[in-house]
């Protein structure tokens, strides 16, 4: 009888232990999601133009590092570069390809490839190609945008591009 209630205790507390992985993994995958939309989101406020929802994505301790520019470590230095090429009109545009993201409890990063695309005055366009690291920080239950790094490489062109 001993033995047959310690078995039930041990499928009991087996079975608890493999409901909290699954959730643990459920919740993670939903994590998951939540990064890829604050990815979209990103593009989103980037494509429209929109200043206000794209600065939203910024935490106050960012380390922001745009191909070719100097590091910068405060929003509103990064709110004048993008309010710049807003308001100059430019109907640049900008797609993402992931190649990795990882979520953690207190930490995520979304990695891939960038395709700008820059429309010319004949009507054609051009393209431009480079890789971004964004990680995010979760503060007071938010995901907030720590570190924005890209950088240009022609290996980001080759191959199809997620169109």
């Amino acid at each position: 009888m001993k033995a047959h209630i310690l078995r039930l205790i041990m499928f009991t507390a087996m079975l608890f232990a493999g409901t909290t992985v699954m959730q643990t993994h459920a919740s993670n995958d939903n994590q998951e999601e939540v990064v890829r939309g604050l990815m979209s989101s990103w593009l989103a406020a980037y494509n429209t133009k929109d200043i206000d929802a794209l600065m939203s994505l910024y935490s106050d301790k960012i380390y922001y590092a745009n191909n070719g520019n100097n590091l910068v470590r405060d929003t509103q230095t990064i709110r004048q570069n993008y309010s710049h090429q807003f308001d100059s009109g430019s109907k640049t545009t900008i797609d993402f390809a992931e190649e990795l993201i990882t979520v953690g409890e207190k930490l995520a990063h979304i990695a891939g490839k960038y395709r700008v695309n820059i429309p010319q005055a004949d009507g054609s366009k051009q393209n431009a190609y480079g890789r971004v690291l964004l990680i995010f920080e979760k503060q007071d239950e938010q995901w907030k945008l720590i570190v924005d790094f890209d950088n240009t490489g022609r290996d980001a062109a080759l191959g199809p591009f997620n169109d």
